[in-house]
């Protein structure tokens, strides 16, 4: 069937047509929520809208967040404009600000993008990569802000702000997620009043997942996750000039042995030498370490975080307001790889320290 010039253009124009309906339909869709210059920030120290900040931020608030389904920071990355996190594994995370990346796992190496939860700098690469639940907002600050942020700052900050206890409030909310590769999710708080005076905030997130690539060799496949994540806040209101917060997390992370892939080698039986699969990224990895490495120890990751937050805020005047902030931190971790890619036990080595511990107190 011949179909002429005419019947083409027409067929080009509706087509059009329907485009661009649809784009302008999405575009009135995606104005009725609330913008972000709703938002109440405290990126300078002091309550801002976003709009009055003076420098590139971006900030969302928990529920936009749980809306598009963000739950980890290269997820939240997608969504913040010069700000990209490679996630090899929760223990080594790479933060990128403008092109500039912040990945050193080194105990002594100081952050050139500073993370903060609650107030408190949990930069440290090793224990920074923690579970976004039950938010109140994420404010990522871009360009140097050592002067708000200390020294760390270089190219910019992350500030995660928790929900905390609400007083005089019962709440409560569930959900849950299923997936492929074994995927399971389960996350949930509840918020109870103690008092007229005092409240109570129980946050979790539970999460599994199957390793997606394939292990060659014997054992479970490679990037799997296991995670525990919960939370405990309570809040104390005496007089209304006063509020003491505590906000205690506690989180642990296990994981299959990431997937590091050579560009020149096929993945191999160490053994007879036999090819076992391709050297695209996706295909199946064949990885050991050195059978007396470290007493054996197979590829993987077990890491245990927690700290306790302690905020204090008194209100001395109608424009004079004192906050104070309380910290102790401590993570454990212990994360073997094999960067070299190929199957035999050439490169293999852990990622320690087995300790980290900090305490800070400021006003």
């Amino acid at each position: 069937m011949t179909i002429s010039l005419k019947a083409r253009l027409l067929a080009a124009a509706a087509l059009a047509g329907v485009s661009a309906t649809a784009t302008i339909a999405w575009a009135d869709e995606q104005t009725t929520p609330s913008t972000v210059d709703d938002i109440v920030v405290t990126a300078q120290l002091r309550e801002q809208k976003t709009i009055d900040v003076p420098f590139a931020l971006t900030a969302y608030s928990g529920q936009f967040l749980q809306d598009l389904g963000v739950q980890e920071f290269d997820t939240l990355s997608a969504f913040v404009p010069g700000f990209l996190v490679q996630n090899q594994s929760p223990n080594n995370p790479g933060f990128v600000m403008r092109g500039i990346t912040s990945d050193s796992g080194a105990a002594t190496a100081e952050p050139r993008v500073s993370v903060f939860q609650d107030g408190v700098s949990i930069s440290k690469s090793r224990g920074s990569y923690v579970e976004l639940f039950d938010m109140e907002r994420i404010e990522i600050a871009k360009g140097p802000q050592s002067t708000l942020y200390g020294r760390g700052a270089l190219i910019g900050a992350v500030n995660l702000v928790q929900n905390r206890a609400r007083i005089g409030s019962t709440e409560a909310y569930a959900q849950a997620e299923v997936g492929n590769e074994g995927y399971r999710m389960v996350e949930g708080a509840v918020n109870l009043p103690v008092g007229e005076t005092a409240g109570l905030r129980l946050a979790t997130r539970m999460k599994t997942r199957d390793g997606f690539v394939e292990n060659l060799l014997d054992g479970d496949d490679y990037n799997s996750i296991e995670t525990k994540a919960f939370r405990l806040s309570g809040a104390w209101t005496p007089i209304e000039a006063m509020r003491f917060d505590v906000i205690a997390n506690y989180q642990t992370d296990k994981a299959s042995g990431t997937p590091f892939k050579s560009i020149a080698y096929f993945p191999a039986d160490p053994t007879t030498g036999a090819v076992l699969g391709g050297k695209d990224p996706w295909d199946g990895a064949a990885l050991t370490p050195g059978a007396a490495f470290d007493g054996g120890k197979a590829l993987g990751l077990n890491r245990e975080v927690w700290g306790v937050t302690g905020l204090a805020r008194f209100d001395l005047s109608p424009s004079l307001r004192l906050n104070s902030t309380t910290a102790y931190r401590q993570f454990k971790n212990y994360e073997t790889f094999d960067a070299d890619g190929v199957s035999l036990p050439i490169l293999t080595a852990p990622r320690t320290p087995m300790a980290n511990s900090g305490a800070r107190t400021c006003a």
